[in-house]
C-alpha cells in the first residue's frame, strides 16, 4: 500500500507526491549515543584530573599557610625573649618572654633625690631612666642573664633557670633574677620612675647596657606528634629542668595554653647559642600532613642575646 499522498496543483494541474517525514533510524541513534558517551567520558577524565590537581594544590597551599603562620608566631616570641633564656629539648622549645624593659641608673647623680642600683650589695630600689608601667603581681626582675650551663644544668647565680649563687662566680646569695614573691612597686617620679622591691636583693652582675627586664614566668612550645599538634604554654613558674610534657605540671597548670597548629607529622627545635660577637640561632623544622599532602618548612631565627 502506497502511503504517499498526492495533491494536484490547481494552476499547473501537475500532481505532487508528498511522503511523510522520517526521523533517525535505530542504528543512527545508537551511533549518536555511543559517540556522545565517548566524548563525555573523555571530557570527564580531563576535568576530573584538573579538579583533583586543583584540590591537591589548594590543600598544599593551606598547609604552607598554616606552617608559615606558626613559624612567624614562634619567631616573634623568640625576638621578645629575655637574652640567653632560650633552651630546647628535642620537640620542645622554652624561653622567658619580656613583659617590660628599661634602663636603670647605675651610678650616683647630682640630681636631688636620685637613686641608683648598687650591684655590690643588697639593694631594694633604683631609678629608671624614663618611665615604667606598674608590673603585674608576681612579676620578677632580670639583670644580665648569662645563661651559663654546665654538665649538671644551669649554673647557679648566672642562669635565671638556676639557683642563687654559692659564691663561686658572684657573691653568695646573689642572682640574675629577683626571688619569686619579692613584689615590684613602681612609683611615678616624674622623668625617672622609681622601682622598689619588697625586700632588698643583690643582683649578680652589672649589665654593660644598664638594662633590666620584667618577666611573668616562662613559656614553651611543645610538639605532640601523637595528637598532631604544637601547643603553646605560658605564665608558669621558672623551673631548673626544662618541662616537656604538656599533660603534667607545670605546663598542665600554666596560666595560658593554646593550640598553635594541628596536622603536625613531625617537628624539632635546635639551638646554637651565640657569642658576644654573634647572635644565637634557633632552627625549627616543621612537617604538616593532611589527606596525603605533606609540606616541610625549615626556619632559622636569629636571637639577640645582648643584655
Amino acid at each position: 500500500m502506497d502511503l504517499a499522498s498526492k495533491t494536484i496543483n490547481p494552476r499547473s494541474g501537475i500532481r505532487i507526491s508528498r511522503r511523510p517525514q522520517q526521523g533517525f533510524t535505530l542504528i543512527e541513534l545508537i551511533i549518536v549515543i555511543t559517540l556522545t558517551g565517548i566524548v563525555a567520558s573523555m571530557i570527564s577524565t580531563i576535568t576530573s584530573h584538573q579538579m583533583a590537581a586543583y584540590i591537591d594544590m589548594s590543600a598544599r597551599a593551606n598547609l604552607v599557610n598554616l606552617a608559615e603562620a606558626s613559624l612567624r608566631r614562634i619567631s616573634r616570641d623568640l625576638h621578645n625573649a629575655v637574652p640567653n633564656s632560650v633552651r630546647v629539648s628535642g620537640s620542645s622549645l622554652e624561653f622567658v618572654p619580656v613583659a617590660a624593659a628599661g634602663r636603670y641608673r647605675s651610678a650616683p647623680s647630682a640630681t636631688a633625690g636620685s637613686n641608683y642600683l648598687d650591684i655590690s650589695t643588697l639593694d631594694d630600689s633604683f631609678q629608671v631612666l624614663g618611665n615604667l608601667t606598674q608590673p603585674a603581681s608576681g612579676s620578677r626582675l632580670v639583670i644580665y642573664n648569662f645563661g651559663w650551663v654546665d654538665g649538671s644544668g644551669p649554673v647557679a647565680g648566672s642562669n635565671l633557670y638556676g639557683s642563687v649563687s654559692s659564691g663561686t662566680l658572684s657573691p653568695a646569695g646573689s642572682h640574675v633574677i629577683s626571688p619569686s614573691g619579692n613584689d615590684i612597686t613602681v612609683t611615678d617620679n616624674g622623668v625617672n620612675d622609681l622601682v622598689t622591691l619588697d625586700s632588698a636583693f643583690q643582683f649578680s652582675f652589672n649589665s654593660p647596657n644598664k638594662r633590666f627586664f620584667v618577666i611573668n614566668g616562662a613559656a614553651s612550645y611543645v610538639c605532640d606528634t601523637g595528637l598532631g599538634q604544637i601547643n603553646r604554654y605560658a605564665g608558669y613558674g621558672i623551673q631548673s629542668s626544662q618541662p616537656t610534657n604538656g599533660a603534667v605540671a607545670p605546663l598542665s597548670s600554666a596560666a595560658s595554653s593554646a593550640l598553635l597548629v594541628d596536622h603536625v607529622e613531625s617537628c624539632s627545635f635546635s639551638y646554637a647559642p651565640g657569642t658576644t660577637e654573634r647572635k644565637g640561632i634557633v632552627t625549627i623544622m616543621l612537617t604538616l600532613i593532611d589527606n596525603g599532602e605533606r609540606v616541610r618548612l625549615i626556619n632559622q631565627v636569629h636571637v639577640s642575646n645582648r643584655s
